[in-house]
């Protein structure tokens, strides 16, 4: 195979925990699972997915991983932004079936947004603890944002080994991407003047040297692309040389996805050398879409990529920010250069670990997804879902990007219900892939229909619901 790469909880949740898990002896057929998270990366950033074929941004060793495995052209996150995202990812569950659906606090608009949970419960059964208690040595390198050590933090939630995950959205203050001491809390060991995508690739690689005899599970969560912008200055120069093209023309920010596609490059490599590619499971994905292409309330700002010919972008629900890259290589069980357009999402990683691991879901446990392992088989077959949903009863902390909102998707039909003015939005996203044509009022049989399944979802998931302020309620 070729590859190309360049330059503490808490004693209930403890005990409710241990009834739930029973350990399940290690097998030999069990699958290494390599998970790549990326922050920020829009759905058309990577060019085997960008139908406009822009090409500013340099990405062979992700284009490559396509080509030796399959490619989810309809692949969605539970959230437009970071925490919930990676809260849904690991309890494979629905918000509000766990209580994060966004980053801190919610500020209030119009609207008095609804509360939510700054960390995913210490009771909540992760996929990192269902895998570790069934033999996999498990770790989080890069970004957690889903709590704090020692109570909630990455060991706390059933990894083994945690570098550089805490409870924030940034990398805690590396100056110019590089390492600088003292800034992160849970990275002691990286080199003076180190950049932080390669230092976490290599304690990714490091890790799985350490474990290649036995199953385990990296889970590496870049900070890249997210901002601040830093990047390599070797490569920031290239792309100031290089012309954009069609909202693709920010040279840190190209700069940063190449740095993290030759990262990929470099794991790939590694898992070669070491004769473990063939069993293991490589995810390429991201946490929520690009930052730019549309904004709320029509002011222009903040536009860092476009996700054209997606509507939208990060903190918001239309295409372009839920909907993002997805590869996974599985040499043992996936054909190479195959598609999907199956629409999944987030929740569906738990399912599908477990069932390619041959370990059972744990007892009395909800999990919302479905496992992937039909299709991986089979990139034609359809999954027996009715629907996807989403729901934001907030705002963003830059507001001018959505209000509080719930989507509901069915087969081509995309409905959102918009709270501070009860507006509906209908879109075939067959035929209008950029939601530019709203049909609420030419379909009003399948709006009412969409509106009808979507609010008896929010209603018996007992979802928390934005509110109106008093002096609106009066007018």
């Amino acid at each position: 195979m070729s590859v190309i790469f360049g330059k503490g909880a808490t004693v209930v949740g403890l005990l409710l925990l241990f009834s739930t898990i029973q350990a399940q002896p290690v097998r030999e057929d069990q699958p290494n699972i390599v998970f790549v998270l990326a922050d920020d990366l829009g759905w058309a950033d990577v060019n085997c997915f960008d139908p406009l074929n822009r090409h500013y941004y340099e990405t062979p060793n992700i284009d490559k991983l396509a080509q030796e495995g399959m490619k989810f052209m309809q692949a969605y996150t539970n959230a437009a932004n970071c925490s919930p995202t990676r809260a849904a990812l690991i309890s494979g569950q629905y918000y509000p079936h766990q209580p994060v659906y966004h980053v801190g606090n919610s500020p209030s608009g119009k609207m008095i947004s609804a509360s939510n949970a700054h960390e995913l419960p210490a009771e909540k059964v992760t996929m990192a603890e269902a895998l570790k208690e069934s033999g996999y040595r498990t770790a989080l390198i890069g970004k957690w944002h889903i709590g704090a050590p020692p109570t909630t933090g990455p060991e706390q939630q059933g990894f083994d080994v945690n570098i550089g995950g805490y409870n924030m959205g940034n990398p805690g203050g590396w100056e110019g991407g590089y390492f600088q001491p003292n800034n992160n809390p849970y990275i002691d060991d990286a080199n003076e003047g180190e950049y932080l995508t390669d230092y976490l690739t290599r304690k990714a690689i490091g890790f799985i040297e350490q474990n290649q005899n036995q199953p385990f599970y990296l889970q590496l969560s870049y900070y890249t692309p997210h901002t601040p912008l830093q990047a390599p200055e070797d490569l920031a120069e290239k792309y100031r040389q290089k012309e954009g093209k069609g909202g693709h023309n920010n040279p840190a920010y190209a700069a940063m996805i190449e740095s993290l596609d030759q990262n990929v490059g470099k794991l790939m490599h590694r898992l070669d050398e070491l004769g473990v590619a063939e069993n293991t499971i490589f995810i390429f994905y991201s946490d929520n879409g690009g930052v730019g292409s549309y904004d709320y309330l029509n002011h222009a700002k903040d536009n860092i990529t476009d996700n054209a010919p997606l509507k939208g972008g990060k903190a918001n629900f239309y295409e372009g920010g839920i909907r993002v890259p997805l590869i996974i290589r599985w040499p043992n069980v996936i054909k190479a250069g195959t598609q999907t357009e199956e629409p999944v999402i987030g929740i569906d990683f738990y399912p599908t670990f477990l069932e390619a691991a041959k370990i059972e879901k744990p007892a009395n446990y909800l999990l919302d997804g479905l496992s992937l392992l039909p299709l991986f088989q089979n990139p034609n077959v359809s999954q027996d879902r009715q629907s996807l949903y989403w729901h934001f009863p907030g705002y963003p902390n830059h507001q001018w990007r959505t209000g509080p909102v719930s989507v509901i998707r069915q087969g081509q039909w995309k409905l959102l219900k918009f709270y501070e003015t009860d507006q509906l939005e209908l879109y075939n996203l067959q035929q209008d892939l950029g939601e530019q044509h709203n049909l609420a009022h030419e379909k009003p049989e399948i709006r009412k229909q969409l509106q009808n399944q979507l609010e008896s979802w929010l209603k018996e998931n007992k979802a928390p619901m934005p509110k109106r302020r008093e002096e609106d309620m009066q007018k």
